[in-house]
């Protein structure tokens, strides 16, 4: 492992259980199988691959929503299953996840501003100007009048949720953002203004790691590309080097079918 890694993998595999009935046992499939990666402090990574590849699984894995059935996740050099309890504070702290679906973080019966401000007194301060002074920083962030602070989610757009999302995610000062498809479910128009985001995110030195079906996407946020096939490992490395060099015939096949989107894709790269 490299020692300034913030987020490990070793050796992991994840197995997904089937359903048996009394002719036929138990059954798994291997969602991953015996990957491992090394994220830096301060680093990008693009996880790519097709829908069912696995990418999603290792995003849960790094922030604990699954538990890997072998080898090790882990954080600042720490098995994250075995962490003190001070530890694991810290680790939840740092290690924040913006979801494909903005509603899976979003509770519809809490204004915007209480759905920020749990974490912020949890983790920041619990003065209530620091805690409005922090929001309506949050709000800025992210493009959004501190005004609407009094809204619930419903009354936002897809967009606007989804930034809501991000700012409910960086509200505590995270040292790693784990993005799941952050754009793929909005309109074209919007893609761009979350992708910008996610860039001035970079800038502030945290830790990006993006899962993404798209190549284009990948290539312009992130230094670093794992391409993920059937719950494996298939390629690793600096972007630009897998990109122009493909060693696997299944990287070449996602650049291939990727040409035309990133074609199509040209207005929203052009503007981030």
């Amino acid at each position: 492992m490299q020692n300034n890694s913030i987020l490990s993998l070793e050796n992991v595999s994840k197995y997904f259980y089937t359903s048996s009935n009394f002719f036929r046992k138990n059954e798994y499939f291997a969602a991953l199988n015996n990957v491992s990666l090394n994220i830096a402090s301060g680093s990008s990574l693009g996880i790519v691959g097709e829908s069912g590849s696995g990418k999603t699984t290792i995003a849960r894995l790094m922030c604990s929503i699954y538990k890997a059935d072998k080898g090790k996740v882990l954080y600042c050099g720490k098995d994250i299953s075995a962490l003190s309890k001070a530890d694991r504070q810290e680790y939840t702290k740092n290690v924040q996840m913006v979801f494909q679906d903005p509603n899976n973080t979003l509770n519809p019966k809490l204004t915007i501003k209480s759905a920020l401000s749990d974490g912020i007194k949890q983790h920041i301060t619990k003065d209530k100007y620091e805690i409005q002074a922090k929001l309506e920083h949050l709000m800025e962030m992210v493009g959004l009048p501190a005004a609407y602070l009094e809204r619930y989610p419903h009354e936002f757009s897809g967009g606007q949720r989804q930034r809501i999302s991000i700012a409910r995610a960086i509200s505590i000062n995270p040292k790693v953002i784990i993005a799941d498809e952050p754009v793929s479910s909005l309109d074209v128009s919007v893609q761009a203004q979350i992708l910008n985001l996610m860039k001035a995110l970079q800038k502030n030195g945290i830790t990006l790691i993006l899962i993404s079906h798209s190549l284009a996407v990948v290539s312009n946020l992130c230094e670093n590309i794992a391409v993920i096939k059937k719950g494996c490992l298939e390629e690793y490395g600096n972007t630009l080097e897998v990109l122009s060099n493909p060693k696997s015939e299944y990287t070449k096949s996602l650049l291939a079918s990727s040409l035309y989107a990133v074609m199509n894709n040209n207005k929203i790269m052009e503007n981030i």
